[in-house]
């Protein structure tokens, strides 16, 4: 007693401070945080993505503090809460361990990020989130009850409170000053109004949309400040190859929603039913929304009537087409028929005298009396109707097909109708036309068999000319060509079935089969001259490959001064005694998630910059690097067929040395501040000369332990002045790009895909 406990006395001082910060006096606390609280929530409804977002009133939010846990059930967080009177104005025993709960959140609160949310909130008081979810958004936990009342059940378990003190400041200020400020914020157990879409809408479209960009949307209602209601719906979509891109769909009116809903339906319905016929591609629109195209045409709430009538129109067209050409197979087939029945008889027939002589050769007498058989030849009917082969197969005359109806509107049950008759008359057709070319061969053989029989009779009746040459024909064990009738088989082209690559599931495995190639093939200097192509040297190398000099002691000082502010100089201006040696072998590092101990390369250290380095001195070194790697790509080789991306805003110049990315991504993050790129697409063959900067281009690998692959890049190096390029596809395509939390714009980007061609060497 009587002594005063310094850091005591400290602490009480530091929440006294942090206190008068959020505005509250705790010996004079303001009524309405005084007031008994009945909170009904609206149900027990756990919604953990959040649908409904508001600007609340501050004035109308209620607060309660509850010991469980945020992620505990509502109904547990509800019985274990209670306001914020017992834990600021204790009367009982356990109300003095509430207080003292609330003395250590205030002691351990964060100024800072209370004022990184006023900021924030600041911001979306002008313009609501472009994801409209937003960071910690989760932290609010604020709940709507059945009097249109909002409350704040904040745990007292959680670490960040910046929200909770947030809005107890600004509560405390508003109450006293009469203000009536709102916060952005997500209303945890509320349900979309149904104003616009009903919930089973809400979920049709998440499922529709899905169905178009492989991926799960996010759709919320949110109210703006004034109240205003729309309906944002967030998601990714694939804008070429596997580039992504968001798109942000927005419906402010009843209406606007409803063409949505009913456009994305017909769409799914089509998509689903009809797989092998339609085929919806997304594209993002020129506002960051989502675009549907059918065969390169835009499809739109009001074009789809139109779309509709189009397509039933041209599959009733197809299907007439379809009908005729059936009936003139089937005729053909029935011909075909008639005309294997005949040939198959005469072969009968041919084939009964054969045997005959082959019988009758068995035996002298037999060999005698075939001899002596009566001359006359037995006439083969013929039946067969030499202008038959010219008659012209006549079709019926063309009748109104039953799906010829004009109409003025079509629905999509008509065109589901249309299109799956249109599939069954197709499969038929191609039914009758498989049994066509079957008959058409086996007409064929038969043709051969008759063709050989005849000569093999014929040959016989050239033998008969006396008794001693038909037994000397007879005696001759000659094997019967009346069998060999199979067409000789027509030489099928094989095609190689060429290896593909995909860079998200092979990068790994190529990777490795890049480092583990170069690091046989090439050396140490190799190496460091390589490494130099992959930092910003790269553009004074494509000068020195031009031999255009001018301004490189511009790049040499800039160089300088990098190595001052790394205090990468050399002690001395003369050497470094350390080498290419950084650090001890100790030191451990990782890679690919293996851990290793070498040294990462410096190009201050390769180029040898010292103080004293001239641009004469400098150049040539640049000049050897070039050379060492033109000798580099003379003996490596592509190890397997690869599309490589270069993503910028110049039009390409093919007689430099070109970076080029694997991931198309990752060189469209090189030009993420451009509102145009140009994607350059090129095609590498296995074989062709390539550099991969796989692991050993970036690490020295003395100790050994550098892990395989190409962890640090997926960059590649080619000279395209070795290859000749030709475009073979255009597109053009947009995509969103997040500023901020709140700012996104639209960046246009040209693709240009090429087939490379190695030059003749002259």
């Amino acid at each position: 007693k009587g002594v005063i406990n310094l850091p005591e006395l400290a602490e009480e001082k530091k929440i006294k401070e942090k206190l008068e910060y959020i505005g509250l006096d705790l010996e004079n606390i303001p009524e309405f945080l005084k007031e008994e609280i009945n909170f009904k929530p609206l149900r027990i409804y756990e919604n953990k993505i959040y649908r409904v977002y508001k600007y609340v009133p501050i004035n109308k939010i209620k607060i309660l503090l509850t010991s469980a846990n945020r992620l505990e059930s509502l109904s547990k967080k509800q019985s274990l809460s209670s306001t914020i009177k017992p834990y600021i104005c204790p009367e009982t025993e356990e109300d003095f361990i509430k207080h003292a709960t609330f003395l250590k959140m205030v002691n351990e609160m964060d100024i800072s990020k209370i004022e990184e949310t006023k900021e924030e909130q600041d911001r979306f008081k002008e313009n609501i989130p472009f994801k409209v979810k937003y960071n910690d958004n989760y932290l609010w936990q604020i709940y709507c009850s059945n009097e249109n009342e909002y409350f704040m059940i904040f745990s007292t378990e959680e670490l960040n409170t910046s929200t909770f003190f947030y809005l107890l400041k600004e509560k405390i200020k508003c109450m006293k000053n009469n203000e009536n400020n709102t916060i952005f914020v997500p209303v945890v157990n509320l349900e979309y109004s149904g104003d616009y879409l009903k919930k089973s809408e809400f979920l049709d479209i998440e499922k529709y949309l899905w169905l178009f960009t492989k991926e799960w949307p996010f759709t919320y209602e949110v109210y703006d400040i004034n109240g205003n209601k729309s309906i944002q719906i967030i998601g990714n979509t694939i804008v070429y190859e596997k580039i992504k891109s968001y798109y942000k769909i927005i419906l402010n009116t009843k209406e606007n929603a409803s063409k949505f809903y009913n456009l994305l339906k017909a769409l799914f319905i089509l998509q689903t039913e009809l797989p092998h016929y339609y085929n919806f591609e997304t594209k993002i629109s020129s506002e960051g929304g989502l675009e549907f195209l059918h065969n390169t045409k835009l499809v739109t709430y009001e074009n789809l009537s139109n779309m509709i009538k189009e397509e039933y129109k041209k599959a009733a067209e197809t299907i007439q087409t379809n009908v005729i050409e059936k009936e003139n197979a089937k005729n053909e087939l029935d011909k075909l028929n008639k005309e294997y029945s005949e040939k198959n008889k005469e072969y009968l027939i041919l084939e009964k005298r054969l045997t005959t002589y082959l019988e009758c050769r068995k035996t002298f007498f037999g060999r005698v009396r075939y001899f002596f058989k009566s001359g006359k030849k037995t006439k083969i009917k013929n039946n067969k109707n030499d202008n038959r082969g010219k008659e012209e197969i006549q079709t019926k005359e063309k009748t109104k097909s039953k799906y010829i109806q004009e109409k003025e509107f079509y629905t999509i049950e008509d065109l589901l109708i249309v299109v799956k008759d249109l599939q069954k008359i197709y499969n038929e057709l191609k039914n009758v036309k498989l049994d066509l070319d079957a008959l058409n061969i086996k007409n064929d053989s038969i043709k051969k068999k008759i063709e050989n029989a005849n000569q093999y009779i014929k040959e016989i009746e050239n033998h008969k000319k006396s008794i001693f040459e038909f037994w000397k024909f007879a005696n001759k064990d000659e094997k019967l060509a009346l069998n060999s009738g199979d067409l000789e088989n027509e030489k099928i082209e094989h095609k190689k079935i060429e290896k593909t690559f995909d860079y998200e599931e092979d990068i790994n495995e190529i990777g490795i089969k890049f480092d583990n190639y170069q690091r046989k093939e090439l050396t140490k200097e190799e190496c460091n001259s390589i490494y130099i192509f992959t930092t910003n040297i790269l553009k004074d190398l494509n000068k020195i490959k031009q031999e255009d000099i001018d301004n490189l002691e511009i790049s040499l000082e800039e160089l300088k001064h990098e190595a001052e502010n790394e205090r990468s100089l050399f002690l001395t201006e003369e050497y470094d005694i350390f080498g290419n040696i950084s650090e001890d072998k100790t030191k451990i590092k990782s890679l690919g998630n293996t851990k290793h101990r070498e040294n990462k390369k410096d190009k201050i250290q390769i180029l040898d910059i010292t103080k004293n380095t001239t641009v004469d001195e400098y150049i040539d070194s640049l000049k050897q690097i070039k050379d060492n790697v033109l000798n580099c790509l003379s003996k490596l080789r592509s190890v397997v067929d690869i599309d490589i991306y270069m993503a910028s805003d110049k039009v390409l110049n093919t007689d430099e040395f070109g970076v080029f990315c694997i991931n198309p991504e990752h060189t469209m993050n090189n030009v993420k501040d451009l509102d145009k790129i140009n994607l350059y697409k090129v095609h590498i063959k296995e074989n062709m000369p390539i550099i991969a900067f796989s692991n050993i281009i970036y690490y020295d690998n003395n100790n050994k332990t550098l892990p395989l692959g190409m962890n640090v890049s997926d960059s590649t190096l080619i000279d395209m002045s070795k290859f000749s390029f030709e475009l073979k596809r255009q597109k053009l395509f947009r995509m969103n790009q997040e500023l901020d939390e709140i700012n996104s714009k639209i960046k246009i980007v040209c693709v240009y895909e090429y087939d490379l061609k190695l030059k003749k060497l002259k």
